[in-house]
C-alpha cells in the first residue's frame, strides 16, 4: 500500500453546496409535471435551464437552502449559468466557458463581468453564505471539441487571467473546473492545460480554491471478480487524476450513482487518492466519508424532490457533516491504512438508474476495502455478515472520527458492527453510523465524559465510572440510540467529549 510520507495538515474552507442534482429536479418537473416519478437519467432533465435568478434567488429558491449552515458552504453556480437557454451540448459547446453571467438568466445583476459577478457575489453573502462559487468549463468561448491550446498557448493563458481578474474583483474564490474541450475523458492535454489554467489564475489570484476534475463514468468498472478491486479503472481517469493532484487546490472524486452504489464507489476512489494526494480530496455528497476521513464535500442534496431522490431525505446529515467539520475539517497527508479484507456490493441497474451506459439493464458490482483509516491505526472490527464499512480518522486537530457506512445493496439491514479504535488522547470523538458498540482505547484514562448528538443535541455529561475500564471507554448501541435526534431518514451522529 502506497502512503504518504508528508505530515498531515488541515487544509479547510472547502465545502460548498451545487446546484446541479437540484436543477435536474426542477427541469424535471418543468418538463413533465409537478412532482414527476419518472427517473433523473432519461436523457431530457432540463437541468441547464433553470440554473436563473429566478430560480436562485425567488422566494424558496435555490439559495434559500440550509439557513444555518450557509456561511461554512460555498455556494457553487452548476452547469448553465454562464450559457443561453437551451445551449448545446454536443457536438458544439462553443457557447461554453465564457465565464459571464448570462444576461438572459441574470437580469438584475448588468455592468461588465466583474461587475455582474461582483453582484451575484454580493447577494450571497447578504443571504448568508460563504460566497459564490463558480461551475467552469475548461473551453474558450467559440472552441469545439477539436481544438489544440498548444499552438495558441499566449491566447488561451491570457483569457484565463482576465476571467480570473474578473473573479478578484468579484471576491469569487472558488472554481469547480469540469468538463469542456479539454476535459472530457481520451483526449490528450487535459493535464496540461489544467495545470496551465491553475497556473495562470493563481499567479494574478492566490486566494482562488480551484477544483479539478475530469469526467468518468459513475462505476468503477463493471466487473464481478474481487481480484479486480484496487480501482478497476475504465477510462484513465485515476491516472489523470493522480496528475491532477499534483497541483489542484481540490481534486474532486466525480460522479457516482447517486443513492445506489455511491458509497462503495467512493469509497474505492479516495482509497486510492489519499495515499498520494497533495491536494484536499473532495468525495462530494457521500457525507459521512467526508466528515470521517477528513475530506471535503460537494454537497447536492436538498429539499427538493424528497420523492425522487432518497438522499434528499437525510438533510440530517448536511448538518452533522458541516458542524463537525467545525472540529475536524479537511486536511492533506497522513498515512493511509485499509484492510486487505474487500466488501462488494452489487446492484441491478435499470434503464433510467444511471446516465451511464455501462451500467445500464445489467448487474453491477463495485468493492472497496472494510476498513479504511487515514492518519491512524486501522479499527479493529469483528466480521459478520453484511457488515458496513468501517473508516476512521485522526485529525490534526486531535479529533478523532469514526463512521460505519451502510451497503447500499441491504441498506436496511446492514449489521452494526463491533469496534475497536486506538483514539490517543482524543478530546473529541465524532460517531457516525449504527454500531453495536465501540471501545475507545486511550493512552490516559479521561476523567469526564460528554455526549450530544452533532446535529441538534446540547451537551449532557456522562457518568465515566459506569463507561471506563482502565484507559478503555465502551460506548453500547443503547447510549447512541438515546441521543439519535435525527428528524429525518439520515443515520446517526454522535459526539463524544473528554476531559484527562
Amino acid at each position: 500500500m502506497e502512503k504518504n510520507n508528508f505530515k498531515a495538515t488541515i487544509d479547510s474552507g472547502k465545502n460548498y453546496w451545487c446546484t446541479w442534482a437540484s436543477q435536474g429536479y426542477v427541469g424535471k418537473n418543468k418538463i413533465y409535471g409537478k412532482e414527476t416519478s419518472r427517473r433523473f437519467f432519461d436523457g431530457n432533465n432540463g437541468g441547464r435551464d433553470v440554473i436563473d435568478e429566478e430560480h436562485v434567488f425567488g422566494e424558496g429558491g435555490f439559495a434559500d437552502q440550509f439557513p444555518d449552515l450557509r456561511g461554512d458552504l460555498f455556494f457553487v453556480f452548476d452547469d448553465g449559468w454562464d450559457v443561453p437557454y437551451d445551449a448545446p451540448t454536443s457536438p458544439d459547446i462553443s457557447a461554453f466557458g465564457s465565464v459571464i453571467p448570462n444576461a438572459e438568466r441574470f437580469p438584475s445583476f448588468p455592468g461588465t463581468p466583474a461587475e455582474r459577478l461582483k453582484g451575484l457575489n454580493d447577494k450571497l453573502i447578504e443571504k448568508g453564505w460563504k460566497g459564490l462559487g463558480l461551475w467552469i468549463s475548461p473551453t474558450l468561448t467559440g472552441e469545439d471539441f477539436h481544438k489544440d491550446f498548444s499552438t495558441h498557448r499566449e491566447l488561451h493563458e491570457e483569457y484565463w487571467k482576465e476571467r480570473a481578474l474578473w473573479c478578484k474583483y468579484a471576491g469569487v474564490h472558488f472554481w469547480k473546473v469540469d468538463w469542456g474541450a479539454h476535459g472530457n475523458a481520451g483526449l490528450e492535454g487535459i493535464v496540461p492545460y489544467r495545470k496551465m489554467m491553475s497556473d495562470v489564475a493563481k499567479k494574478c489570484f492566490p486566494e482562488l480554491i480551484i477544483e479539478h476534475s475530469t469526467c468518468t463514468a459513475p462505476v468503477n468498472g463493471v466487473f464481478g471478480d474481487e481480484s479486480k478491486f484496487r480501482y478497476a479503472d475504465m477510462d484513465g481517469f485515476k491516472d489523470r487524476g493522480r496528475e491532477l493532484c499534483e497541483f489542484s487546490d481540490v481534486f474532486r472524486t466525480y460522479d457516482v450513482t447517486d443513492d445506489m452504489l455511491c458509497d462503495t464507489t467512493t469509497l474505492d476512489r479516495v482509497s486510492y487518492f489519499l495515499p498520494f494526494s497533495k491536494c484536499v480530496v473532495n468525495c462530494e455528497d457521500t457525507l459521512y466519508i467526508g466528515a470521517a476521513l477528513g475530506c471535503s464535500v460537494g454537497i447536492m442534496r436538498s429539499s427538493y424532490g424528497k420523492n425522487w431522490m432518497k438522499v434528499n431525505s437525510k438533510l440530517d446529515e448536511v448538518t452533522a457533516t458541516v458542524k463537525w467539520q467545525r472540529f475536524a475539517p479537511s486536511f492533506v497527508g497522513g498515512e493511509f491504512n485499509m484492510s486487505d479484507d474487500i466488501l462488494v456490493d452489487s446492484m441491478y441497474f435499470g434503464p433510467y438508474d444511471s446516465w451511464a451506459k455501462e451500467a445500464k439493464n445489467r448487474v453491477v458490482d463495485q468493492a472497496a476495502a472494510a476498513v479504511m483509516a487515514r492518519n491512524t491505526e486501522l479499527p479493529t472490527v469483528v466480521r459478520e455478515d453484511k457488515m458496513p464499512f468501517v473508516i476512521a480518522s485522526m485529525n490534526p486537530t486531535g479529533v478523532y472520527s469514526v463512521a460505519a457506512i451502510k451497503r447500499r445493496q441491504f441498506v436496511d439491514d446492514t449489521t452494526p458492527p463491533t469496534v475497536s479504535c486506538n483514539v490517543g488522547n482524543a478530546e473529541r470523538i465524532g460517531v457516525f453510523g449504527d454500531f453495536k458498540q465501540i471501545d475507545f482505547k486511550f493512552e490516559n484514562a479521561p476523567v469526564k465524559m460528554f455526549v450530544q448528538n452533532i446535529i441538534r443535541g446540547e451537551e449532557s455529561a456522562l457518568d465515566i465510572n459506569n463507561y471506563l475500564n482502565g484507559s478503555v471507554v465502551t460506548v453500547s448501541c443503547e447510549l447512541l440510540d438515546k441521543f439519535n435526534t435525527v428528524c429525518d431518514i439520515s443515520d446517526n451522529a454522535v459526539m463524544f467529549r473528554f476531559e484527562f
